[in-house]
């Protein structure tokens, strides 16, 4: 049960990738129990079912996940409750399932329990959010009241008043430290997800980004905001544990920090030119990889609240040479520049991008030294640690999925308006019984619809089997070499297009190939 990495939207309602943070989410139903397929198992065991009621909920598997979804709802919230709360919180179920028994005399007991079930998660659903701010709030009062925190942090029985009790015996005013390991310990124990335990109980905590990184994964089991009071007391401790730990999708949910962005060097006008340049790669990219590409939104959203919080924490060692980072930036912008696909580069794109990174650097400079009153020279080389740090994630992300210095951009003979009859695949673009498509440097489109493609492989590296040309089809004298494969830049099946003699293409890779034929011949 995780948080949630959110992608800013450009007008055209697509996910912005570069401008990737990370931001607060609703506790969702699905989210917040159980994942994976619907288990039809409800809170009690059916083999024990006496009332009516229960039977009915044995009998349908939606009533009996709803009744499941409810008991869990209803656990999380006791445990993140103080006592005033959960005995609050108790008279309420009780007084609903009073409400839910007066089904066993309705005329169909299972059609009145579906929507007094669905009405209660929903209530459920909609108060964890609340409970979970209630104790970011307790923790954002520490550094001002430890004592009253740790009281009403110590009402808090589950594992997320353990951690932050924890926490405070860890960094507060009169620190044990074998105490406070000990009870996080603890609260790790009481993780339900078996991965996310292991991963916290692999860390060392007797480090600061050991101990944070644990109680990271105890606060991604409800999505809990950690105020930025903790972000900016603990430093670069706190900001590592909150970077991408998992290197998949559940990166893309979790705990988060509570601080606004919005000021950020890496959210300014001037780094925007940056990520425009590399957007259409960034996309493209992202759409090749798997869920690792979840640690890399992550990691661009935790860097952009960093850049607003405290620029000099990109500095690798806060004790070092503040410039310690920077000759990075020098080998990154060359590195980028040196991109030679014109599927994606154009004329003059690398003396762009250089410029862009530049001007960013620059426009960052004064403003660094002016709030923590450095020098032009040290807060310059603060500013280039932060741009590098905001190149790396990108350029890895793009480097890792795309071609950037091989030509992949579609053949001239590939191009123009084809139609074809007889579908190959239920995947594929010509998966229509006849249709008429258009291709050109990048994309095939069907009616309105296009996907983007590129070279994968051509002659000997595209894979073709001539037993895959059908009786009346022949093949063009350098069909071999000529043959090339295509990936797409989105999730699904590579295609192998070969020439044929006639001027045709034959398609193969699918379950059936098909022929398409040059309109206007």
């Amino acid at each position: 049960m995780m948080g949630r990495a959110v992608m800013h939207k450009k007008k055209n309602g697509k996910p912005s990738i570069a401008g990737a943070t990370i931001a607060g989410a609703t506790l969702a139903l699905s989210i917040m129990v159980a994942g994976g397929p619907a288990r039809a198992e409800p809170s009690f065991d059916c083999k024990a079912a006496s009332t009516p009621v229960e039977k009915a909920i044995c009998a349908d598997p939606k009533l009996a996940d709803a009744d499941r979804e409810i008991a869990d709802l209803y656990k999380t919230l006791q445990d993140l409750s103080a006592a005033a709360d959960r005995d609050r919180l108790r008279t309420e179920q009780r007084a609903w399932l009073a409400q839910r028994n007066q089904c066993a005399a309705a005329p169909s007991t299972g059609t009145c329990l579906g929507p007094v079930l669905d009405a209660r998660r929903t209530a459920l659903s909609e108060s964890m959010p609340k409970a979970v701010a209630t104790v970011s709030a307790i923790v954002d009062g520490i550094a001002s009241d430890p004592a009253g925190a740790a009281k009403r942090l110590a009402e808090i029985r589950g594992g997320l008043g353990k951690g932050w009790s924890a926490y405070l015996l860890r960094f507060g005013p009169s620190p044990d430290r074998a105490k406070a390991e000990a009870l996080l310990r603890d609260a790790i124990a009481g993780i339900e997800d078996s991965y996310a335990r292991e991963t916290a109980s692999g860390v060392d905590l007797a480090t600061d980004e050991g101990f944070l990184t644990a109680l990271r994964v105890v606060s991604d089991d409800v999505e809990m905001a950690w105020p930025c009071s903790v972000m900016e007391k603990r430093g670069s401790a706190a900001w590592k544990a909150m970077e991408p730990l998992y290197g998949s999708n559940r990166d893309n949910f979790g705990a988060y920090p509570a601080c606004p962005d919005d000021n950020g060097l890496l959210a300014s006008p001037s780094w925007k030119a940056v990520d425009d340049l590399l957007a259409p790669m960034l996309e493209a990219g992202s759409n090749r990889t798997g869920t690792i590409r979840f640690a890399t939104y992550r990691q661009m959203g935790i860097d952009r609240m960093k850049s607003a919080v405290d620029p000099r924490l990109f500095v690798a060692d806060p004790g070092a040479d503040p410039g310690a980072d920077a000759p990075q930036l020098a080998q990154l912008v060359k590195d980028a520049a040196g991109w030679t696909n014109p599927r994606w580069i154009t004329p003059g794109w690398g003396d762009r991008l250089r410029k862009a990174v530049d001007a960013a650097v620059t426009a960052w400079t004064p403003q660094i030294a002016k709030r923590y009153g450095i020098g032009a020279t040290e807060a310059r080389k603060i500013a280039e640690a932060v741009a590098a740090q905001g190149l790396n994630g990108s350029i890895g992300l793009i480097t890792d999925n795309l071609e950037v210095q091989k030509d992949t951009r579609l053949p001239d003979w590939l191009r123009g308006n084809w139609s074809w009859s007889g579908g190959g695949a239920e995947d594929a673009p010509f998966n229509a019984p006849t249709g008429k498509a258009r291709i050109d440097d990048a994309n095939i489109c069907v009616g309105n619809e296009c996907t983007g493609y590129d070279v994968a492989g051509q002659g000997e590296d595209a894979p073709f089997e001539p037993k895959e040309v059908t009786g009346g089809v022949k093949l063009a004298a350098n069909a071999a070499k000529q043959a090339v494969s295509l990936a797409p830049v989105s999730a699904g099946g590579s295609l192998t297009v070969v020439p044929l003699a006639d001027g045709n293409l034959l398609v193969t890779g699918m379950a059936k190939p098909v022929v398409l034929k040059r309109e206007g011949k």
